[in-house]
Parts: structure tokens; sequence; C-alpha cells
């Protein structure tokens, strides 16, 4: 692989990792701010957390299972040295988790940013363009 690929590679993976396990630390934040918090709409909202971690603990256990049965070494596909087999096999298992995660949020359109409404605005000039002026 060239320097520069693998490079860029190890890169996007750090990144992407790095940025699941700070949305999994600000999931766990919350979650507890959530059970310290004793109403109704709250009581709900817990209801809809236990439903996302348990799913989320499925496609977990899913994510392994196809990372030891495949064989999948992220580390080693990207030539990294010295790095201990278990470290590489995680690694390998939170992109995949995580990956399956942004699939689902594509393929759902969770997370999509919709443009706001724009009126649109017809303008008509009756005249000579050349008598127009700029403010």
């Amino acid at each position: 692989m060239d320097a520069t690929a693998k490079f860029l590679a190890i890169i996007a993976v750090a990144a992407f990792v790095t940025e699941r396990i700070l949305a999994a630390i600000n999931y766990v934040i919350d979650a507890v701010q959530r059970w310290r918090v004793r109403s109704e709409a709250a009581a709900e909202s817990r209801a809809t957390e236990w439903r996302k971690l348990l799913l989320f603990l499925i496609a977990a256990v899913i994510a392994y299972v196809v990372v030891r049965r495949a064989n999948l070494h992220l580390l080693e596909v990207l030539q990294v040295a010295n790095v201990p087999a278990a470290i590489d096999l995680w690694l390998t298992w939170l992109v995949v988790v995580a990956g399956a995660d942004r699939v689902h949020s594509m393929l759902t359109g969770e997370g999509k940013q919709t443009a706001p409404e724009v009126p649109v605005v017809r303008l008509h000039v009756d005249g000579d363009v050349r008598d127009l002026r700029q403010i």
C-alpha cells in the first residue's frame, strides 16, 4: 500500500474511532442525567433509550461474530506494525459496529439536515438594462 494512502487511511480510521467513542461517552452522560430526572416525559425518554441500547447490543454481538468468523483485521490490512491482536480485533469491531450505525442513518435518513425553505423570487426588469446603477 502506498505510504500516503496508508497514512490517510490510518487518520480516517483514527478520526472515525475517536468520534464514535465520544458519541458513546455522550450517550452515557445523557443517560445518567435522564435517570436523575423523575417525570413522565423522562420515563418515556428512558424507555426509548433502553430500546436503542438493546439494539446497539444486538448489533455489537453481530459485528463481533462477523469480525471473528471472517477473520477481519483492519490494522493488519493497513500494515501497522507491532499492534497486539486484541487491539486490532476490538478496533476492527468498533469500526464495523459504528459503520453499521452510519449505514443505518444513511438508509433511514436519520440526522439528515434539510435545506431551509427558500421562497422563489422572480425579478422582472422593464426598460434598458444600461440605465441600472450598482448600489
